[in-house]
């Protein structure tokens, strides 16, 4: 099976956001795909740990075709699996800390639906276990990419 759509909410609260978020897209059109949707970027208060500073957001949809180029064979969950570690690739190239939990950070890409796929592992959680309580990521779909159907 191959994905064809993949929806990843994108954050950052450190540095130059708007550029980390620019350079977040383009490496996820290099080594995704391209971006077939993008809502508008919002600035948030953090979530979960709120004692830093806000977040500049957005989510966009990919068609996953250079991925999967190279992973479509495998079976889904190692497709699943290496989608998460292409994802966390990108934070760390663009300077991710993973000493806080919840902490500031310089890029974070959450994985929200994979097409209408529902899958658990101790990794993965799909569609993204928060994506309801994070409020711009469910505003966001809803006013702006209302053709995503978000379920779970």
């Amino acid at each position: 099976m191959k994905i064809r759509q993949v929806t990843l909410a994108l954050g950052t609260n450190l540095g130059d956001r708007p550029e980390l978020l620019a350079r977040a897209r383009k490496a996820i059109t290099e080594t995704i795909g391209p971006i077939t949707a993008a809502t508008e970027e919002i600035n948030t208060a953090a979530w979960g740990n709120t004692d830093q500073p806000d977040f500049l957001n957005q989510v966009i949809t990919v068609q996953p075709t250079v991925f999967s180029a190279h992973t479509g064979s495998l079976p889904l969950a190692d497709q699943l699996h290496q989608l998460l570690a292409t994802t966390q690739t990108i934070e760390l190239d663009l300077g991710r800390d993973r000493k806080e939990h919840w902490g500031p950070r310089t890029c974070d890409i959450d994985i929200i639906f994979v097409d209408r796929i529902r899958f658990e592992s101790d990794r993965l959680s799909l569609p993204h276990p928060w994506w309801r309580e994070r409020e711009f990521v469910g505003g966001l779909i809803a006013t702006e990419l209302p053709w995503v159907r978000p379920f779970g």
